[in-house]
């Protein structure tokens, strides 16, 4: 699955080759992208391989399915519905709002979707990547603040390797929250799987690219 989800991401632009200036304001030789996903089939199968993600991480131990706002979204339904779809388990799916609708059956609500999240349920974060964690930090609060809820994991797309204060970014983000994050694939094992390797008649990773990537790694790869 691992090798079909990187050869996914490439060839229909959600894994992005070229120079970019991250929200953390490193300039990086790629960037991962699922607002590329915008047809029904691309979408269906993304969730498909978050739903199979997450029935290998949780079982059935879970209740609700979060998404943050915006890119997210698409993400939470479609896992949600493949989940149904080929694990038989009909979950909750639910996201927040930007702000606070003011008018409506659901006025005064910073969340879309399944209203009657009871407390003590437990949610799972889905996202395409954890750079520094801290839009996983707010979701997690507002979850728990508001919702009285259990997050008891984030499954993302991507693993990015990076460093956060001393080590992987990931590692101190699990430490520092006690919410565990499990990545698809990581991105040392997807530059490795692309490197002058065609994918339906593109390379999209030659050597100059993987150049930039170990360049960009050497400098803010996680020491593990």
């Amino acid at each position: 699955m691992n090798i079909s989800f990187i050869e996914f991401l490439a060839k229909h632009g959600a894994m992005k080759f070229g120079e970019f200036t991250l929200k953390s304001g490193r300039i990086s030789p790629y960037f991962i992208d699922m607002g590329a996903l915008t047809s029904g089939e691309t979408i269906s199968d993304l969730g498909r391989y978050y739903a199979s993600k997450i029935h290998e991480a949780y079982g059935d131990r879970f209740d609700v399915i979060f998404g943050p706002a915006y890119k997210a979204i698409p993400i939470a339904i479609s896992t949600a519905i493949e989940l149904k779809y080929l694990h038989r388990m009909d979950k909750k799916w639910l996201f927040d709002r930007k702000e606070m609708k003011l008018h409506g059956a659901d006025a005064n609500s910073v969340f879309v979707g399944s209203q009657n999240v009871d407390h003590g349920e437990r949610v799972i974060i889905v996202d395409d990547v954890l750079t520094t964690g801290g839009t996983k930090v707010e979701a997690i609060e507002k979850l728990e603040k508001t919702l009285k809820a259990e997050v008891v994991g984030i499954v993302i797309a991507v693993d990015r390797q990076e460093i956060g204060k001393r080590r992987s970014a990931i590692a101190e983000f699990s430490e520092e929250t006690g919410v565990p994050v499990h990545p698809i694939i990581d991105i040392h094992m997807s530059f490795n799987h692309l490197r002058n390797k065609p994918v339906d008649g593109k390379v999209y990773v030659n050597d100059k690219i993987f150049g930039d990537y170990q360049a960009y790694m050497a400098k803010y790869g996680a020491k593990f």
